[in-house]
């Protein structure tokens, strides 16, 4: 029996990992807690170090008929005094490819319509999770269980996955229980930011937390047609401080949205056939917001709002008092300053803006400067290998110009191969190895993303004279061969799939691969 994996979530890089498996012919099945795709975040770009993998997923067509291409940034100050400006004008013939920029919706949407209808189910909100492992297995990982509950060898679901000791099977799993009393098992789980799994891993105010696993009676005597289980019910969570998570200094709220489709003679940059992406900084405020034009006369924003919290370490002071955790009442009150004075840079103001954008389309979302942990850590024991966070659940600033998008679809690629080169019974330490090799692999360039946009983040925000001083020497003079080495580093990684059929990269700067798994016998 192959490996079978549970996807809950269906934010950029949960859609790419379910698309991508559905190439390779991994059995998969992917929940989603609402109707439909959720409409999150607004816009998105995606820049070369992704697009040779996109066209090896046969999203190339749809990528041109729904994105546009993005050829420069301009960065203004809430005056609309220019700052700086991003060329990415020689990208195509540098990296292969435009830097592009579409709706999140639908890049998902044109991901959900290539996946086979009978594996993606709507409407499953999450109520427990429980792992299944072989006794056999558990000696593996002697020390990490904590109390176990004996079941009888099958479990029957939609997966219908088989625990007993069978030989060529994949052995134990994990199994999902939904608040309509449907449950579906695989033998590992993936979830996103948005399942509510990822929840389960944090308290309400920031700090890291373990999760609650229920109490059974230990069995000591086990035999290899019984299996050990522990449940992870929602309404049981306990809270347990880890000790390699440093407490948030800042949070930030993200209010996107996406306009109806506007009159191109009211708003002239709409008849560009390139993104017109705006980045504006206000120096008078914790504010900062972005505008770009959409392929259909359409405008995706978003509006920041930054608040400090007090910080020993540096004597930062906090802000003045926020809804840090409530997030209908931050958006709220987000909404309310975006006033007529609050310029949009591509004409209007961004209360206007606000008023052509239906309320089905605006979201809310809070993000810290905290790196979130990749996997489960039930009360300070070592993480369970089948349950695996990926995406935005494990880089909780987000990356600025692009690089959210970027990075998840990344931490896809790498989390499928490792899935794919899983022997077809698969046991716990193959699947505990390979979600470490992808955690290995993944942690370098997700941590530097951080930090590179952390940097920028703190660049384009300098506040006083100094600040901004030395802003504009950082953003306007530095040498232009200087930015093109750093372009090149970074733009010279465009990974492929190492189980699909490779696609011609054109760009003049050669890519360089990094395949670190072999395909799956």
């Amino acid at each position: 029996m192959a490996v079978k994996v549970l996807i809950v979530g269906m934010d950029v890089a949960m859609m790419t990992l379910a698309l991508m498996l559905e190439l390779a012919g991994v059995d998969y099945l992917l929940l989603e807690k609402s109707d439909s795709v959720p409409a999150v975040a607004g816009g998105m770009s995606l820049h070369p170090t992704v697009l040779p993998l996109l066209e090896q997923l046969s999203l190339r067509d749809d990528l041109l008929f729904f994105s546009q291409p993005m050829e420069q940034v301009l960065v203004l100050d809430s005056d609309m005094e220019h700052i700086t400006t991003y060329d990415w004008s020689d990208r195509r013939i540098r990296y292969g490819a435009w830097s592009r920029f579409m709706t999140r919706p639908e890049y998902c949407n044109v991901i959900l319509e290539k996946l086979t209808e009978s594996r993606v189910l709507f409407d499953k909100d999450i109520a427990s999770i429980t792992t299944i492992d072989c006794a056999e297995e558990r000696n593996d990982r002697a020390g990490g269980m904590q109390p176990f509950v004996m079941v009888d060898g099958r479990q029957d679901s939609m997966l219908d996955i088989d625990i007993t000791m069978e030989k060529g099977e994949a052995r134990g799993g994990v199994t999902i229980q939904c608040t309509d009393g449907s449950s579906y098992t695989g033998h590992l789980l993936v979830a996103d930011i948005e399942s509510g799994i990822e929840k389960l891993f944090e308290e309400s105010k920031g700090m890291s937390s373990g999760l609650g696993w229920a109490q059974g009676d230990r069995q000591e005597d086990y035999s290899v047609n019984h299996a050990v289980t522990k449940k992870v019910p929602t309404s049981a969570v306990t809270t347990a401080s880890t000790h390699d998570t440093p407490a948030p200094r800042e949070i930030q709220y993200h209010v996107s949205g996406v306009t109806e489709a506007l009159d191109p003679q009211r708003i002239p940059l709409l008849k560009e056939d390139t993104t017109q992406l705006r980045l504006v900084m206000d120096d008078r405020s914790s504010l900062s917001w972005w505008v770009a034009t959409l392929v259909d006369h359409r405008i995706a924003w978003q509006v920041t709002q930054r608040i400090r919290l007090s910080d020993k370490t540096t004597g930062q002071q906090a802000d003045a008092d926020w809804p840090l955790e409530d997030e209908e009442a931050a958006k709220a009150s987000i909404m309310s300053q975006m006033s007529q004075s609050m310029m949009c840079p591509l004409g209007g103001t961004m209360a206007q803006i606000a008023q052509w954008t239906s309320p089905s389309e605006i979201s809310c979302k809070r993000w810290d400067d905290r790196t979130a942990p990749t996997r489960v850590n039930p009360n300070n024991v070592p993480p369970h290998p089948r349950l695996q966070l990926l995406g935005e659940a494990c880089r909780k600033v987000v990356p600025i110009l692009g690089q959210a998008a970027d990075e998840s679809i990344l931490d896809a690629l790498s989390l499928a191969e490792a899935i794919v080169a899983l022997p077809p019974a698969a046991r716990l330490t193959d699947i505990r190895d390979a979600f470490e090799r992808y955690r290995k692999e993944r942690t370098s360039r997700r941590e530097a993303a951080i930090r590179e946009s952390q940097d920028l983040d703190q660049l384009l925000n300098a506040k006083g004279a100094m600040q901004k001083a030395y802003r504009t020497v950082k953003l306007n003079y530095t040498p232009k061969c200087t930015q093109e080495r750093r372009m090149d580093e970074k733009y010279s990684y465009r990974p492929q799939a190492n189980f699909l059929q490779p696609v011609p990269d054109y760009g003049q700067i050669q890519p360089v691969h990094q395949h670190h798994r072999s395909r799956r016998p």
